[in-house]
């Protein structure tokens, strides 16, 4: 089993006010969706994300992980962020001197977000001391047979723009299996579990960090931990002018919260160099 770390409008990052420029996105691309209320043969995107990942085709020469991501970043199955460096742990026990290759099986883990930046698949391998690995270059689409395509679309029409579902056997669009909570997160303003999914879907679908990083912020003052972990590591990555003294304040509350992992990069940051 391969590892999962999991027409209402146009709907585009511009009308958030994103600068999406770097990314080349072009053009319209529809999502095929259903009513669970009213069709028997709905299926939860997520579910749909899991069950195909596990039909893409897995050559012993090839170690393939799916993944929540970004441009900028991928996340594990808790939607927290991830560093590239981190994976690249895990993976490095599964390269056995069989495996010829690494395929990252997330959005846009093969592109380059920024001119000058190298691609999430390249800081990878940087980690695995150059061993070869693949990402995706653009907006990650998977066909229940596990066969995926890419596309690089600057508006996505969908019917409704709540919770995503679609017909049984349909392609799913991963990138909305991820982010739908950012059309919903007004539903319920005093959910911090449903803020802290929004904010994925900010970095994930919409391609908007800086919304993301708010996002984040928002649910980490409603107590959510892990928000407050990534609206930490988003800030130490961007380095502006307050940003460690807000991404130090932030580690130390989810800390306080009893994450682990925050108390552990907060010790480190704080470490003498």
């Amino acid at each position: 089993m391969k590892p999962f770390l999991l027409a209402l409008g146009l709907l585009s990052p511009a009308a958030l006010a994103c600068d999406t420029s770097h990314l080349a996105l072009s053009g319209t691309a529809t999502v095929e969706t259903c009513s669970p209320g009213s069709d028997a043969d709905c299926v939860y995107s997520e579910r749909a994300v899991y069950e195909y990942i596990q039909a893409v085709p897995d050559p012993e020469e090839a170690y393939t992980i799916g993944l929540p991501s970004s441009p900028w970043r991928l996340y594990d199955g808790q939607m927290r962020i991830m560093a590239p460096e981190e994976l690249a742990d895990q993976i490095r026990p599964k390269l056995d001197g069989k495996v010829q290759r690494v395929e990252l099986i997330g959005s846009w883990t093969g592109a380059v977000p920024a001119p000058g930046m190298p691609s999430l698949a390249d800081r990878v391998s940087k980690a695995l001391d150059g061993f070869p690995v693949k990402g995706e270059n653009g907006f990650l689409w998977l066909a229940a047979n596990g066969a995926r395509r890419t596309t690089r679309q600057a508006f996505t029409v969908r019917d409704g723009a709540g919770s995503y579902f679609l017909p049984k056997g349909a392609e799913v669009f991963v990138s909305l299996a991820i982010g739908w909570p950012a059309f919903v997160e007004q539903m319920d303003p005093d959910d911090p579990e449903l803020a802290m999914r929004a904010a994925v879907g900010h970095d994930a679908f919409f391609l908007c960090p800086d919304k993301a990083l708010a996002g984040f912020e928002r649910a980490a003052g409603m107590g959510h931990a892990i928000a407050a972990y990534n609206a930490a590591v988003m800030r130490l990555e961007r380095n502006g002018d307050g940003d460690r003294a807000a991404a130090l304040a932030l580690l130390e509350r989810a800390a306080q919260l009893g994450d682990g992992k925050s108390r552990e990069r907060l010790d480190a940051e704080r470490a003498p160099r």
